[in-house]
C-alpha cells in the first residue's frame, strides 16, 4: 500500500467528450412525435430488448448514430424538483444550441403551437434561452450564445417585444456593466488552458 506521504503522480483527465443521452419515458410514441415533429430529430433506429424495453434512437447529425435515446420504463409519477417545478427531479435540463435569435423566435412559436408547458424565455447575458417542458415534463433549453461573458449564474426574462438588434444591444450594455465582463472569445481562450482536449485515435483497418 502506498504511503499517504507519497501520493500517486497526478494524471491528466481521461480522453473523452460528451456524446449523447438517454431518456426513460412513459409514452414513447408521444415522445417520438415531439422530438421528430417539433424539434426535427430523425429516427435512425428502433427496437425492443428481451426485457420488453422499447427503444427509439434519434439524431440531428449523420456523424452521430444517436444523440438522444428514448427508452420505456419510466415510473408513472416522479416528485417535483424541491426548488422549482421548471427543473426536473433528476435531469435538470437538456440543452439545444441554435443558430440565431430568429431561430429562438421560431422554436418559441413551434413550442406554443404544440401546446408545450412551462415556456420561459430567459436572458443569461452569455446566452439567450427559451426553457420549456417536453410532453413528459423534462426541462428543455434552446439557446444562442452571445458575444460576451459575465459572471454566472444570471437570469432575467428575455423580452421578445424587442427586435433582434434591440435584444443584442440591450444585452451588450448589460454585460458591459456586470461583474466579470469580457468578450466571450477571451474567456474561452483563458478557460481552454485549464481543459484537457479530446484526442480521437486514427482508424486502423
Amino acid at each position: 500500500m502506498m504511503s499517504p506521504a507519497h501520493p500517486p503522480a497526478a494524471r491528466s483527465a481521461p480522453n473523452l467528450m460528451f456524446s449523447h443521452m438517454g431518456l426513460s419515458v412513459i409514452d414513447i410514441d408521444r415522445m417520438e412525435r415531439f422530438y421528430t415533429d417539433v424539434l426535427g430529430f430523425t429516427v435512425t433506429d428502433r427496437g425492443e430488448l428481451d426485457m420488453g424495453m422499447k427503444l427509439v434512437f434519434l439524431s440531428r447529425d449523420p456523424l452521430d448514430h444517436h444523440q438522444i435515446v428514448l427508452a420505456t420504463g419510466r415510473p408513472p409519477a416522479l416528485p417535483d424538483n424541491v426548488h422549482a417545478t421548471q427543473f426536473g427531479p433528476s435531469i435538470n435540463q437538456i440543452s439545444f444550441k441554435m443558430g440565431s435569435i430568429a431561430d429562438l423566435r421560431d422554436i418559441h412559436q413551434r413550442l406554443q403551437e404544440d401546446g408545450a408547458n412551462h415556456i420561459f424565455p430567459g436572458n443569461h447575458g452569455i446566452a439567450w434561452s427559451i426553457y420549456a417542458h417536453d410532453p413528459e415534463g423534462n426541462n428543455l433549453e434552446f439557446f444562442v450564445d452571445s458575444d460576451w461573458y459575465m459572471d454566472q449564474p444570471f437570469l432575467i426574462p428575455l423580452d421578445f417585444s424587442l427586435s433582434d438588434e434591440g435584444i443584442y444591444e440591450q444585452t451588450r450594455a448589460m454585460c458591459e456593466k456586470s461583474p466579470g465582463f469580457e468578450p466571450y472569445g477571451v474567456w474561452r481562450d483563458r478557460v481552454a488552458k485549464r481543459m484537457t482536449p479530446f484526442m480521437a485515435a486514427p482508424f486502423k483497418g
